[in-house]
C-alpha cells in the first residue's frame, strides 16, 4: 500500500491525458486495497487501526464529489461506508442479528445528517461502534448452539432465561446445554445473563430518570433487592451509587 500513497485521487485525474490509463489503475489499487484494510480492521475489531485507514490522507482524498449536493454526496458515501462495515463485522463472525440492528440504526442516522459536521460526528461513531460490535457479539469458535442461546439473550433480555427455559427453546438436555455453553464462553450461563442484564442497567441507569425497581423489571430481574445484590457483586457499587457517580462525572466533563 506504502507505494500508492502518492497517487492523485480518482477525481483529479484527467480523462484523455497521457497518464490516465497508468494513474487511474494505480488509484482504484489504492482505493480498493484501502478499503480492504478497512473491513480486515473492522472484522478483527481493531478501531486503533481503522482510525488510521479513516485519517489517512489516501483515504480523505478518495471520497469524490460525484455530486454538486457536497451533502448528498458525503451521504452517498457514508452509505457505502455502512455496507463496508456490515463486510467486516459479517467476516468477524457476528451474528446477521446484530449486524441488522447496527446497519438499519446507521442507514437512519446518516438521512438526518443536517450538515457536514454531523457526518464527521457519525462516521466516528459508526467506526467505533462496528469495532465494538465485533468485540462484543464475534461468534469465532462457539458452537451454532450456543451462538443461537447468545442472540436470544441478547433479543429478550426482559424474558425468564433460566437454563431449563432455554435448554427447552432449543430442545436441548440442560446438562447438555450448561456444559458446552460453559465451554465455549468461559461463563455459567447464568452468570452470563446476568452480566448482560447489569451492561444494559448501568446504560439505563445513566441516560434514563428511570426508577431502580423499573430498570430492574426492564433487565429480567422482577426482584429488585436481587437486582440490587447482582449489580453490587459485579461492579461494586449500588445502582443509586452509580448513578450518583456518573453523574458527577459527566458533570466535570
Amino acid at each position: 500500500m506504502e507505494n500508492f500513497h502518492n497517487c492523485r485521487p480518482l477525481a483529479e485525474l484527467e480523462l484523455y491525458s497521457d497518464n490516465y490509463g497508468n494513474e487511474y489503475i494505480k488509484a482504484l489499487e489504492l482505493r480498493y486495497g484501502l478499503e480492504n484494510n478497512l473491513i480486515k480492521a473492522v472484522s478483527q475489531g481493531n478501531y486503533k487501526a481503522l482510525k488510521n485507514i479513516l485519517t489517512s490522507d489516501a483515504f480523505v482524498k478518495g471520497v469524490e464529489p460525484r455530486l454538486k449536493d457536497s451533502l448528498r454526496n458525503l451521504k452517498n458515501y457514508m452509505i457505502i461506508f455502512n455496507t463496508l462495515m456490515r463486510k467486516g463485522a459479517e467476516l468477524g463472525n457476528v451474528h446477521p442479528f446484530y449486524i441488522h440492528t447496527i446497519s438499519s440504526d446507521f442507514a437512519e442516522r446518516i438521512e438526518e445528517c443536517r450538515n457536514e459536521e454531523d457526518i464527521k460526528i457519525l462516521w466516528t461513531e459508526m467506526a467505533r461502534s462496528y469495532c465494538q460490535l465485533v468485540k462484543n457479539h464475534s461468534a469465532k469458535g462457539y458452537s451454532p448452539l450456543v451462538q443461537n442461546i447468545l442472540m436470544i439473550i441478547d433479543a429478550e433480555l426482559e424474558e425468564n432465561l433460566t437454563l431449563s427455559v432455554l435448554a427447552k427453546r432449543v430442545n436441548v438436555n440442560s446438562s447438555y446445554l450448561s456444559s458446552l455453553f460453559k465451554k465455549d464462553t468461559g461463563y455459567t450461563l447464568t452468570e452470563y445473563v446476568n452480566l448482560k442484564r447489569i451492561e444494559l442497567a448501568k446504560r439505563l441507569l445513566t441516560t434514563t430518570s428511570e426508577q431502580v425497581q423499573s430498570i430492574s423489571h426492564d433487565c429480567g430481574i422482577l426482584d429488585v433487592n436481587y437486582f440490587v445484590k447482582i449489580f453490587k457483586k459485579n461492579t461494586g457499587k449500588t445502582p443509586k451509587q452509580y448513578r450518583e457517580e456518573n453523574k458527577k462525572l459527566q458533570a466535570k466533563c
